[in-house]
């Protein structure tokens, strides 16, 4: 079954702006998926309305109330409490609820999923093609399968040793990140982690990449039916280990996306890339041609920046000011249709990524 965590902290229309929960509902029940997916609360549950909470029931998701189960979890780890901010704090340790809530609902292989994903695919098909693997997927938990249990008791343990010492435990993580990065390739993995770690996404690619928590192989991770993207401006990164043909990106019936002979499982919507679309989309509506639009969006990744051309800066600051929208109106957009083919414009924005990169 699957599980992801959220939390309320100011009310419930900002909460529904940051989670696009219609959309994620309506792409599952699109491919007709039947596992599970379950909502664990781990704060705020009492800002959302009885009408909201239904109206997740509705859509499919089970909704677990781990809010006051998830406040005895942050007193165990007070020094995790006062150094980071309340999003960190909470991504940190909701492993540590996924671990008890799984093993109360006595199951076996444990699937995450990041709730700002929208699928291209059936969770039934998903599952079927991940089962027995243990994988956080290219450096980000967005999707993160569990077969080997004693993934959770290795996270914990090392948490324990993070809450003690933050500075001293990054500190020894950061002395031998140049071995990490050695282990990355192998791993399907990015050690992009910071000093002090920063988030459970830092701690994790640590983890992975100095082999103290179990990780496939890349080899077994690719060995599947799924092109898989973490991060599409990044996509450039895992290509050639996932098809070594020089094709694009084209869709199937139902929304689907295909590349060569895979299927992409699903496009992550994290807020940088989320907010880059917007822009690249604004310039594809106003009709502006390819030829222009390519040098504008061009840009490069750093391990700590996303650097923009100084004529994309000024476009998104002009939309973000006059003409602001959230992650769900983007996403609508982005999976709207056009011409007699019926093309969800996510496409043409993945090819034009994997000419950028």
């Amino acid at each position: 079954m699957f599980y992801t965590a959220v939390w309320c902290r100011t009310n419930e229309d900002d909460f529904k702006k940051n989670i696009p929960f219609e959309a994620l509902a309506e792409s599952i029940k699109r491919y007709d998926s039947k596992v599970p997916f379950h909502v664990v609360f781990l704060e705020g549950i009492e800002k959302i309305s009885e009408g909201y909470l239904s109206l997740l029931r509705g859509y499919g998701f089970t909704v677990i109330d781990y809010c006051s189960e998830f406040q005895n979890i942050v007193k165990q780890y007070p020094n995790l409490d006062r150094f980071y901010s309340q999003y960190e704090r909470n991504c940190l340790l909701r492993w540590v609820a996924f671990h008890a809530i799984h093993k109360k609902n006595h199951g076996q292989q444990f699937w995450h999923l990041d709730s700002d994903v929208i699928l291209h695919t059936s969770l039934n098909d998903l599952v079927h093609d991940t089962a027995g693997k243990t994988f956080m997927l290219q450096g980000c938990p967005v999707l993160l399968t569990i077969s080997n249990h004693e993934w959770f008791s290795i996270y914990e343990k090392e948490l324990s040793e993070l809450n003690n010492d933050i500075i001293g435990y990054s500190n020894k993580a950061f002395q031998i990140k140049g071995e990490c990065k050695s282990h990355d390739f192998e791993l399907a993995n990015e050690s992009l982690y910071r000093n002090p770690i920063g988030s459970d996404q830092d701690l994790l690619e640590y983890l992975v990449s100095s082999k103290k928590i179990h990780q496939d192989s890349r080899t077994a991770i690719f060995n599947s039916n799924y092109y898989f993207i973490q991060n599409a401006l990044a996509i450039k990164m895992w290509h050639k280990p996932q098809t070594d043909r020089e094709v694009n990106f084209k869709h199937a019936d139902n929304l689907e996306i295909q590349i060569a002979n895979k299927k992409v499982a699903f496009i992550h919507y994290q807020s940088t890339f989320t907010n880059y679309i917007n822009t690249c989309l604004f310039l594809k509506r106003i009709g502006l041609p390819y030829s222009l639009i390519r040098p504008i969006i061009k840009y490069r990744i750093t391990e700590s920046d996303f650097v923009t051309t100084f004529p994309f800066k000024v476009i998104t600051k002009i939309l973000n000011v006059y003409y602001k929208r959230n992650r769900a109106d983007v996403i609508r957009e982005a999976m709207s249709t056009t011409g007699d083919n019926r093309k969800p414009q996510i496409i043409d924005i993945l090819n034009l990524l994997l000419k950028l990169s």
